[in-house]
């Protein structure tokens, strides 16, 4: 049986399921997770989640299983399993592309340093669209500081209740939650209003991708970016998007540490001139 593991190449099919395996102790390997899962049913990728700078293990894996029966089988079968001293955690998890769970790990690991770089100012406003629990809305609280604001956005409730306590515990004052419709895709916001958009591991959940990114295009100002990371996409399939819409033209990007790949990385796009 050919497994591939953390350097394997794959396409997305219908047939293939995700596992997250989360609890893992840090001497875990990847051959260990395949001698586990194999007993239940046949793998096609296995890939155990590091930091990119120090390698650590972030305590839990990617597996991939071809046939969706085996897969639940593993869940079943393997959530609370006790490997050394702790036990693992399996749950179903959306398909990502190798590499990409590694970058959005440091991005976030590294979330003020990163923005900084994009050119996230203190004064500035910033829009986190689909903030989930809020790494990047709190970075950016604490670059734009007191004469900035942040809007948080989220279609789930719980996420922005996250945030909201994470903000109570750090006494910030300059972030705004907002609920997002599920349906619609409109933004409470005037025209030209924000600084910043950020759309990070988000863009792949929106149906009406092109309504959205006109709703950025209305509240971004001239003069400010709009950054995306395309996970779950890929930043070749982010530009062709992107170059369609015709309303953005991409300023930069904002790549891993020299030596690492990921099919993925942060894009920034700007408008084009009046």
């Amino acid at each position: 049986m050919d497994i591939r593991c953390s350097d394997g190449v794959f396409d997305f099919r219908n047939n293939v399921m995700q596992l997250r395996v989360n609890g893992l102790p840090p001497n875990a390997s990847e051959d260990e997770l395949v001698r586990l899962f194999s007993e239940i049913g046949r793998l096609e990728w296995v890939r155990i989640i590091r930091d990119i700078i120090s390698g650590k293990s972030k305590g839990y894996a990617i597996v991939r299983m071809p046939v969706d029966a085996e897969a639940e089988e593993a869940i079943k079968r393997l959530s609370g399993f006790r490997l050394g001293d702790v036990s693992i955690r399996v749950n179903r998890m959306h398909e990502t592309l190798p590499g990409e769970m590694e970058y959005k790990e440091w991005l976030t690991d590294y979330a003020s340093s990163a923005l900084e770089r994009i050119g996230v100012r203190a004064g500035q406003s910033v829009l986190d669209y689909g903030c989930g629990p809020g790494p990047f809305s709190i970075a950016s609280a604490g670059i734009v500081g007191g004469r900035g604001k942040v809007c948080a956005m989220d279609v789930r409730a719980s996420s922005l209740e996250q945030l909201k306590e994470s903000v109570r515990i750090k006494g910030l004052a300059n972030i705004e939650t907002m609920l997002l419709d599920k349906v619609r895709v409109s933004i409470s916001l005037p025209d030209e209003s924000i600084d910043v958009i950020l759309l990070y591991d988000v863009l792949q959940e929106i149906p009406d991708k092109q309504g959205l990114i006109r709703e950025f295009h209305r509240v971004l100002a001239q003069s400010g970016f709009l950054s995306i990371f395309p996970m779950h996409m890929g930043t070749d399939m982010l530009l062709r998007f992107m170059n369609d819409t015709s309303l953005f033209r991409i300023r930069d990007r904002y790549g891993p540490p020299m030596g690492f790949q990921s099919p993925s990385e942060v894009i920034n796009f700007t408008k084009p001139p009046a």
